[in-house]
């Protein structure tokens, strides 16, 4: 019997278990999870702090009706081949009160196929960690800030990411002071047009936030644990008042446990893989914020690092796994690069909620080419194109058919010979 070993159990992880089971996969399936939480979605963190995030009962997704076994609070530590270099074996740093080995491990797990759906992990410089200095990336994080975020507080968020900018309206919508410090000249620098980011600068000035660009924060220093003592944030040598820090400098992927693996990553960390989330080594894919997907249309490599990401990637890579554990085991490993089928290529797609508008951002905004930016009542729409007029990817606030339009364009590959002029795409 085959068995499937999914480790991370956000989003992605717990997707891959249940389309395992809705495909007819009759083998055993095991998921890891270095939470001690269920399985519960991100996005809302941000944005809803009050919100229900687990999965069973925000978007009917349970794991324990789809894996034969779930283990929270374990973390992966190594991945190691398998007898005779056939299938894996995970090495797990148990967290909780399993039993571990004498070494402060846990028993191997072995499986046949791995699937690293581990995501990613705030950075945050060492010498900043302390009271008062927050992070939020898990719901752990966001039950110890927000319920000190409220009138009044002194809120520094420091970076104008997503996590940063929605953080920011956020607080301000809950009576917090808030000042956001961002590095770059501008917000979302690196993942939006820079139109759009002085739109969103202007759009939270609006709101109430303080917005500071070109402000590199020099250093953050905790509360001393003093009655009355407040964290330290200084940029430019002079001191930026506050009663809590937020630091939203981005992620990287969670994958420092697949270190002499074999597994090949990228500069970030992430596990390459091909269209159908197959990784370097046979046996081992990847997905979600963990990866990144070779795109046949944009023709490299795109992370995963989105919620739609989590939710479509998965679909692509069950039929690939199913098919080459089906295949005879003595010629998986050279069957591992075959083609699964047609290549699946979705159109990366981003959303974020802004304390009310909702920025969509869908295709490739940041390659290099012209933006065409058009404003009205409803919102905006900045169209970015190359020198032919070819559409390469559309940011819309307010305009949802543009992103439909734009979305049909994309997919078709530009081959009905439509333009990314507005009056295509928004009209």
């Amino acid at each position: 019997m085959a068995h499937v070993l999914v480790v991370g159990a956000g989003l992605a992880g717990a997707r891959v278990c249940t389309l395992l089971r809705a495909a007819g996969f009759g083998g055993r399936i095991t998921l890891v999870g270095a939470e001690d939480e269920p399985p519960y979605d991100r996005p809302p963190l941000t944005k809803d702090p009050d919100a229900t995030v687990d999965l069973r009962a925000a978007m009917g997704i349970d794991v324990w009706a789809a894996a034969d076994e779930v283990l929270l609070a374990t973390r992966a530590a190594a991945l190691l081949p398998g007898p005779d270099d056939l299938g894996v074996r995970l090495v797990p740093a148990v967290d909780g009160p399993a039993a571990v080995r004498a070494d402060g491990v846990g028993p191997d797990v072995a499986a046949d196929a791995v699937v690293v759906a581990t995501g990613a992990e705030p950075v945050q410089p060492v010498a900043w960690a302390g009271p008062g200095v927050h992070t939020l990336h898990t719901r752990a994080d966001a039950a110890v800030l927000w319920p000190m975020v409220g009138p009044g507080t002194r809120l520094v968020v420091v970076g104008g990411g997503w996590v940063g900018c929605e953080a920011a309206a956020t607080a301000a919508a809950r009576g917090a002071r808030v000042t956001l410090l961002e590095a770059a000249d501008r917000l979302l620098a690196g993942r939006v047009p820079a139109v759009v980011g002085e739109w969103v600068a202007e759009h939270l000035a609006a709101a109430g936030v303080l917005v500071r660009t070109r402000a590199p924060v020099e250093h953050v220093e905790a509360a001393l644990g003093v009655p009355g003592s407040v964290p330290t944030v200084r940029v430019d040598r002079a001191v930026v008042p506050a009663d809590q820090v937020l630091v939203a400098l981005g992620v990287r992927p969670a994958t420092g446990w697949l270190g002499g693996s074999g597994v090949l990553r990228d500069e970030t960390a992430a596990v390459v893989v091909d269209p159908w989330g197959r990784a370097s080594r046979a046996g081992v894919l990847a997905v979600g914020d963990a990866a990144t997907r070779w795109s046949p249309r944009a023709r490299r490599h795109l992370p995963g690092g989105h919620w739609t990401a989590a939710m479509q990637d998965p679909e692509a890579l069950v039929p690939a796994l199913l098919a080459w554990l089906a295949a005879d085991p003595r010629t998986r490993a050279a069957a591992w690069r075959a083609p699964a089928g047609e290549a699946p290529d979705p159109v990366p797609y981003v959303f974020s909620d802004l304390g009310g508008p909702m920025l969509q951002v869908i295709g490739d905004v940041t390659a290099p080419g012209a933006v065409d930016w058009h404003t009205d009542a409803s919102g905006f729409t900045a169209a970015v194109h190359d020198d032919a007029g070819q559409l390469l990817g559309l940011c819309a606030v307010g305009h949802p058919r543009a992103i439909t339009r734009a979305r049909r364009l994309l997919r078709s590959g530009g081959q009905d010979g439509a333009r990314a002029d507005l009056a295509a795409v928004v009209g």
